[in-house]
């Protein structure tokens, strides 16, 4: 839906951009994020990485898709 701009379910072009998805915790509402982390066995120091999540969302048949707004900021190395 972001590269092409066209909602890959039902074809409508009339599409909703970056929205930011939120989630609700013990302080409030914040927006979603995605993590990963380079030493997942890790029982401290996992040394995780982050990015908010944004939505694309169809105006007409409702489907949604998430994209991270800093890809890279949560690529594992190699």
């Amino acid at each position: 839906m972001k590269p092409s701009g066209r909602c890959p379910k039902c074809g409508s072009q009339d599409i909703i951009a970056d929205a930011k998805a939120v989630d609700r915790n013990d302080a409030g509402w914040s927006d979603s994020t995605i993590a990963t982390y380079a030493k997942p066995d890790a029982l401290i120091f996992r040394e995780r990485q982050t990015t908010a999540v944004s939505a694309w969302v169809c105006a007409e048949c409702g489907l949604v898709e998430y994209y991270a707004d800093d890809p890279k900021a949560i690529k594992l190395p190699d």
